[in-house]
């Protein structure tokens, strides 16, 4: 996931180092090579070339340490596929102690890949570039954060909309041999109108009630596939919007709050 917006902390990733506690923060000298690093580590992230943004944020945080180059390097790490070290650096940032929304999307990634190296290690096939999703509210500023299940939501509205194709190609069939039916019944009231004899109607009648019954069968698969379809896919919209964080900046610091969407 292209995450400017989440590295606004690296933005200026060698910012000033972090103080021990108890201790007085200094200003201090930034090296311009650290600082040009960091910048073409980003570049390197926003392009999609994880495995260099990774080289460079590691030279620009050995020369100046940050916070803000431990979040870079966990999430190039992640969407590398790495999650051991993704899980280290996100671990790593969260222990400088940031802000409510940094630490909110931190433990919300971290969880993503320690459930990735859970995987791994159990030999079970993985995505682990799924993100956390970041969404703004513009008229608030607060962030929406979530974890969706995108495989899964994938999953259900690709199912979801395979059985409504199918049903309303069900539902033409159905269409077909009822019009067969129809043909065929004003066919034998014809016959007897005109004085025909049932042996020379049979044919035709049994026709007429086999394409009746095909058209009853078709009729209701198709319906049933049709409302089962929508229903998943409906589902797998919902999957896609479960549970996000609302993280609401305060005079105070922020206020998270959990809501579902429907």
């Amino acid at each position: 996931m292209k995450t400017r917006a989440l590295i606004i902390a690296a933005v200026l990733a060698v910012a000033p180092g972090i103080a021990s506690a108890g201790e007085p923060t200094a200003p201090e000298v930034i090296p311009p090579k650290a600082r040009a690093l960091a910048i073409q580590g980003r570049a390197f992230h926003d392009a999609g070339d994880y495995g260099n943004a990774i080289i460079a944020f590691k030279e620009a945080y050995v020369m100046a340490p940050s916070a803000g180059l431990l979040f870079n390097l966990a999430q190039a790490y992640r969407l590398a596929g790495n999650c051991d070290d993704a899980a280290l650096m996100y671990r790593r940032y969260i222990a400088t102690g940031p802000s409510v929304e940094g630490r909110t999307i931190a433990e919300g990634h971290l969880e993503t890949v320690e459930r990735c190296t859970h995987k791994a290690s159990l030999g079970i096939p993985q995505d682990p570039g799924v993100p956390v999703v970041i969404k703004t509210d513009r008229a608030s500023g607060s962030l929406f954060a979530t974890a969706p299940q995108a495989g899964r939501a994938r999953l259900e509205k690709t199912i979801g909309l395979g059985l409504v194709i199918g049903g309303g190609v069900a539902l033409g069939i159905a269409t077909y041999y009822g019009f067969e039916a129809r043909s065929s019944a004003a066919e034998v009231e014809k016959g007897y109108a005109m004085g025909a004899k049932w042996k020379d109607l049979e044919d035709i009648d049994a026709r007429g009630e086999h394409a009746a019954t095909l058209a009853k069968v078709f009729g209701i698969g198709g319906g049933v596939a049709v409302a089962g379809g929508v229903a998943l896919y409906l589902l797998g919209r919902r999957t896609e919007q479960m549970a996000p964080i609302a993280i609401a900046p305060t005079k105070q610091g922020a206020t998270v709050s959990a809501s579902w969407k429907f």
